[in-house]
């Protein structure tokens, strides 16, 4: 037997492989909450609840189950007004916030979002606004799925709302795509980031895009290098790679001598103190290790000479910077 969906205006797409493995096992509740948050991701907790005929902490269950098999993620978005609800007490281990995270039993919904678009709106878009129904059709295949009303409405927003161009839209459906953020709340955040910050062109976004991708490049070779593990970079050490990356551009054996400099000085790794070093060498103008080579035995002859002969900057500079980092660590200490 074969059956084939009849879609008409709305399409419910389901994560297939948990979905089907649980059939067996999943409550009649926890399969209508299911369907019913796929069907129509945005929601207000009380209303949808009382649509279901279950309670506010029964649902909240449900997506505590599908959570933790990972068919969902579970967010802090609703397109509902904020708002604060009061839930029935529950173990612990069942209560899940909208981060998909234990939280208590008081819980905040809100969301500062694009506005909301009618099904009527959104279908007139699509028929009348040129080149939206083809836009919508490349971000599908782009992300690799059919969008629901939701996440319809979403392209539409950026187009409409916050005004981009339609090749900077699907330029950041690639970039999404390409680090396998296929969410189109993860979209929607970061094309208002980026509107936020002024960057609303094409132009603009690949030169940002661009600025990221050599950033994130160089984040797993310091990563490394430097021995961080998996712990995050704090904002301090994300800007110093930033800046070495996109201001110095400075290729990895750069970077790599400024380690060695660091370890020999400090006996450790340290980018506060490999970030002064760089920040010394883009001032003096060095762009490849053979020149820090160069510099290097010029002072090593300069120190050869009569003393009193001539003066080494290179060296007053690594005192200072020495000194500077033994205060900070004092300084740290206390």
């Amino acid at each position: 037997m074969k059956i084939t969906p009849i879609y008409k205006n709305k399409i419910l797409c389901l994560p297939a492989e948990v979905v089907s493995s649980r059939l067996t096992s999943a409550t009649a509740d926890e399969l209508r909450v299911l369907l019913s948050v796929l069907s129509d991701p945005e929601f207000d907790l009380p209303r949808r609840a009382k649509s279901l005929d279950l309670t506010e902490n029964a649902v909240m269950r449900a997506l505590n189950v599908w959570a933790e098999a990972g068919a969902i993620l579970v967010s802090a978005e609703s397109s509902s007004v904020p708002r604060t609800v009061e839930t029935e007490p529950v173990p612990e281990a069942e209560q899940i916030s909208m981060e998909g995270k234990p939280e208590p039993r008081r819980r905040t919904l809100s969301r500062q979002t694009l506005p909301h678009y009618t099904s009527e709106e959104l279908a007139d878009a699509v028929e009348n606004m040129e080149g939206c129904a083809e836009l919508i059709d490349s971000c599908q295949q782009v992300m690799g799925r059919i969008f629901n009303t939701s996440e319809t409405a979403v392209i539409l927003g950026l187009l409409d709302y916050l005004k981009l161009p339609q090749e900077y839209v699907l330029l950041l459906c690639s970039h999404a795509a390409s680090m396998e953020k296929t969410s189109i709340r993860y979209l929607e955040k970061m094309a208002i980031d980026l509107h936020d910050r002024g960057i609303t062109t094409y132009d603009a976004l690949e030169e940002e895009l661009k600025r990221v991708e050599k950033r994130t490049d160089l984040e797993h070779y310091v990563r490394e290098l430097f021995g961080i593990g998996r712990r995050a970079f704090i904002k301090k050490e994300k800007a110093f790679i930033d800046t070495w990356a996109n201001t110095f551009r400075f290729s990895r054996e750069m970077i790599a001598k400024a380690y060695e400099v660091t370890v020999s000085n400090t006996q450790g790794p340290s980018m506060d103190y490999a970030n002064r070093v760089l920040e010394n060498w883009y001032a003096s103008g060095y762009t490849v290790p053979e020149e820090v080579d160069a510099a290097q035995a010029e002072r090593k002859g300069q120190k050869a000479m009569p003393e009193g002969t001539s003066f080494s900057t290179d060296e007053f500079f690594e005192a200072a910077l020495l000194r500077s980092y033994g205060n900070r660590q004092d300084g740290d200490q206390e």
